[in-house]
């Protein structure tokens, strides 16, 4: 029986998915500039011209990567937004940074892996300007909402608190207090020290 357009549509997605998972475990492990085509399409166990019928070379690959990046982050976003409450959000912002660190692990290492290769970083860079202008203006808004006195400043700490604790735990797994510092942020921007801070 002939496949649908529907079966071929869902064919070529996991395919591409394949393709995808299979570059950024290799970029990782042996370097953009270390990784060809050929080992790709070997990873995802597909032949080199079915590779290069889905991405026409290894930048293509590279930059699709960045755009899943993007789109997990928009969709914390949305999912972020979606509540009412600010306290919740603020929460929610946490709760799903951390959940990112524990659930994805091994995932969360190989973009580490990927994203500060010299040969990648330049892209990175661009992408994280651009997550960075839709991200931060909301996350300002947000402090402002709770009451923050310096939204912007508040906005940034957060960020680049998380940031670090993403990046420590990468390189130190086994003795960083992963969950105690989750604790701390949790209790640190719970609505009773929210509260208690603006009436100071």
């Amino acid at each position: 029986m002939p496949k649908s357009k529907e079966q071929f549509a869902e064919i070529r997605k996991k395919t591409r998915e394949t393709i995808l998972s299979s570059a950024l475990k290799l970029f990782a492990e042996k370097g953009f500039q270390g990784t060809s085509m050929n080992d790709i399409a070997k990873a995802a166990n597909i032949s080199k011209g079915l590779a290069y019928n889905y991405f026409d070379g290894k930048k293509k690959i590279m930059e699709a990567i960045f755009e899943q990046l993007f789109i997990e982050g928009e969709k914390m976003i949305e999912w972020i937004e979606a509540m009412d409450d600010p306290f919740e959000q603020i929460i929610g912002i946490i709760e799903g940074s951390f959940k990112y660190y524990e659930g994805e692990e091994e995932l969360f290492k190989l973009y580490m892996s990927f994203v500060f290769q010299p040969e990648i970083l330049e892209q990175g860079k661009k992408l994280a300007y651009e997550f960075d202008q839709k991200y931060m203006g909301r996350m300002e808004l947000l402090f402002s909402e709770l009451g923050f006195k310096n939204p912007m400043l508040e906005a940034r700490y957060l960020s680049a608190v998380l940031d670090g604790i993403g990046m420590d735990y990468f390189l130190n797994p086994e003795t960083f207090p992963l969950m105690d510092m989750k604790k701390y942020l949790l209790k640190k921007y719970s609505r009773e020290e929210i509260e208690r801070m603006n009436k100071l």
